[in-house]
């Protein structure tokens, strides 16, 4: 059979980087994982820059395996159109796919930092994709919140010397500090500065990209060159929006889920408004019968429940905690059981998601 064919269980992807976490993902995902990092790529070409890797770590750290051991990238390099149908595989851009998507446990507070948009990045980073992000609440710790975009205006002078001061509670304390509670979906274009707080879990859809500019980093161990992507705050700081979210720009950064459909059998819900669809498109889809899939190349996340996944004649049981990758060519896919699931899918430029 076609390997291009089906969909494919994927295994867990744990990616070590510079904040703690990881324990909330193993739970999620019903097992210890033999690797540790706060993230795991979920159906990911994509790999942890060389900068951003640990002494003596593979070159390929954060692109995903099936749960046969092959990699993902390396088959979708092979068959893009198969894969990726032909619209996406027309507009990827040096192997990628235009998506990413990761578990993401906040073991401790983020720090506070922004990332470029796509020009800036096409200036400074030589990459034709920057990172805007959506959140999904999947676990909130007691008192989880988030901190998402400033309150007020804030001068360049002011941001400048907050970051040379490393004055982070004056950052935070300018910030709107927004309550992260399980469902909840936040928008998050590139240039917004934010903050994750200790305990809290989210499904992030973003650009495939490992670029952040952080405002806090001296307590994070780490210094300038790496604050800054190598550019320097001179250059970098053009990349923070300094401008106020309140009121109805604030709320454009909460999107409330848009229910599409509603029988006895399906409850389909959009969870990112149109404006995101440039950068990633998310269903929460709650299964008590059965659900034919759009045609699409798709990440699946099984949040809870369970049920079969079914590919043509083909049909394998799912339940909480897995993580599926689904083809372009897979179509038609159908979920049936009892189950609730997270649906990420590539940009609309890419296809419609039906």
């Amino acid at each position: 059979m076609n390997v291009n064919r089906t969909a494919h269980l994927l295994s867990a992807n744990h990616v070590p980087v510079y904040y703690a976490g990881g324990t909330n993902i193993d739970r999620f995902r019903r097992r210890a994982s033999s690797t540790s990092g706060p993230e795991d790529w979920v159906g990911s070409v994509s790999a942890l820059p060389g900068a951003l890797l640990p002494p003596g770590a593979p070159t390929d750290v954060g692109v995903s395996r099936l749960d046969d051991g092959r990699s993902l990238r390396t088959l979708v390099r092979e068959d893009r159109a198969g894969w990726l149908g032909p619209d996406l595989a027309r507009l990827s851009f040096d192997g990628e796919i235009g998506l990413l998507v990761k578990l993401l446990d906040a073991g401790e507070r983020l720090p506070v930092h922004a990332h470029p948009d796509r020009s800036f990045a096409s200036k400074w980073l030589n990459s034709a994709f920057g990172k805007t992000e959506g959140w999904i609440v999947m676990d909130d710790a007691p008192g989880g919140d988030v901190w998402l975009g400033f309150r007020e205006e804030v001068s360049f002078q002011r941001l400048q010397h907050w970051i040379e001061e490393q004055a982070v509670d004056d950052m935070l304390a300018g910030m709107n500090r927004l309550p992260a509670l399980t469902g909840t979906v936040f928008y998050v274009p590139a240039g917004v500065p934010h903050a994750i707080g200790s305990g809290v879990m989210i499904t992030e859809l973003q650009e495939p990209t490992s670029f952040s500019i952080l405002a806090e980093y001296k307590s994070f161990g780490l210094d300038e060159r790496q604050a800054t992507l190598g550019l320097g705050w001179r250059d970098a700081l053009a990349c923070f929006d300094r401008t106020a979210y309140s009121g109805d720009r604030l709320a454009f950064l909460q999107p409330r889920p848009r229910t599409m459909v509603e029988n006895p059998h399906v409850r389909l819900q959009r969870l990112f408004d149109e404006v995101a669809e440039e950068f990633f498109q998310a269903l929460r889809v709650e299964v008590t019968g059965s659900w034919q899939m759009p045609r699409s190349f798709a990440v699946l996340i099984i949040e809870c429940g369970s049920g079969s996944l079914r590919c043509g004649a083909e049909e394998r049981t799912t339940a909480a905690g897995e993580t599926w990758v689904v083809p372009f060519d897979a179509s038609p896919v159908a979920l049936s059981g009892d189950l609730r699931c997270l649906v990420c899918l590539p940009p609309k430029s890419a296809g419609p998601i039906g």
